[in-house]
């Protein structure tokens, strides 16, 4: 049994995959496990796989004929960790030598711990910024849930094992759906704790959630789907509406994202969007969004889903005109 296992799903990374094995293989934490799964890759990132296990015994490769999505990807890995804790590390990014020993550490000193944050970095070609940690040493698991809901937290951590088998990713969406399983971890926790383990995560056009593509309204279907598992899970109601005002302001920002790229999506992806969109918006609890926010023009929820957009439409144009867009 190792002491972290590492799901890595690859879809055409060659550029950045051998930086990131390069990570994991370096780790000063020995005892561990790198699963490799390759999503169907159309270029060398298969090839890079094999080679590099060849090298290194601890590093499995799974390889799917078929291309599944990140979530999908790392679930088939979850069947195969054989680590105390588990956690993900994207093709792209990349740990610091001592990261994994770090948070290792840090669970290990607190057995009520569940979930140890890496100190997130993101990275740009022209500088680094980190992002927020925890605001206490501890937090418990209903916190990291708030504090996750809108991002106040990030979600890149280990998590023990069982918790993780629990709540495998969630595949209700074709990207943003992980979201879903960050959430549902921290809830699942005792305690959360962070860690001085850096986990370098790039940022470049190329990503999946960087590039401008339809896949962008994925987002408002995992957000349905997590206030779906909010009532399930009866969580308190002054949460799920924090979520719900989240989930509004996501709602606006993807009619934003509609109106800047609209002449680069075709007839038929434009369609889906307004209803993916729609479907959001109907979904929403009105109810429980402030006054303060409904009130505004441009955030107005409207009588019908015509006049909502064309709110929308009239919002951002005037914005354009204004400079303030």
């Amino acid at each position: 049994m190792s002491k972290v296992s590492i799901l890595c799903a690859v879809f055409n990374a060659e550029p950045f995959l051998p930086e990131c094995l390069q990570s994991l293989r370096n780790q000063t934490l020995r005892d561990i496990q790198i699963i490799c799964i390759d999503d169907a890759s159309t270029d060398g990132s298969l090839g890079i796989l094999q080679e590099e296990a060849k090298e290194d015994p601890r590093i499995v490769v799974l390889h799917n004929e078929v291309n599944e999505g990140q979530a999908s990807a790392r679930n088939r890995g979850i069947n195969v960790a054989d680590g105390a804790f588990i956690t993900m590390v994207d093709a792209d990014d990349w740990l610091a030598p001592d990261a994994l020993e770090q948070a290792w550490n840090v669970a290990e000193e607190h057995p009520q711990t569940d979930a140890v944050l890496f100190d997130l970095v993101k990275v740009w070609p022209d500088r680094e910024e980190h992002y927020p940690t925890l605001p206490r040493e501890v937090i418990s698991g209903t916190e990291g849930l708030r504090l996750s809901l809108d991002w106040q937290i990030h979600g890149l951590y280990i998590v023990r094992a069982d918790i993780q088998r629990r709540w495998p990713y969630d595949d209700s969406a074709r990207l943003y759906s992980d979201d879903n399983t960050t959430r549902l971890h921290y809830l699942s926790c005792r305690e959360i704790r962070a860690c001085k383990g850096i986990y370098y995560y790039r940022q470049h056009a190329d990503s999946c959630t960087g590039r401008v593509s339809a896949l962008y309204f994925e987002s408002l279907r995992a957000q349905q789907h997590m206030h779906q598992l909010l009532g399930e899970l009866h969580v308190a109601s002054d949460i799920v509406n924090e979520y719900e005002e989240y989930r509004w302001l996501q709602l606006i920002d993807n009619c934003y994202f509609l109106y800047l790229h609209q002449r680069q999506f075709s007839k038929e992806e434009r369609a889906e969007a307004r209803r993916k969109i729609a479907s959001a918006r109907k979904s929403i609890n009105i109810s429980a969004l402030p006054s303060t926010l409904t009130r505004k023009f441009g955030y107005r929820p409207c009588s019908s889903f015509g006049l909502f957009m064309l709110q929308e439409w009239i919002y951002f144009t005037l914005r354009k005109l204004t400079g303030k867009l």
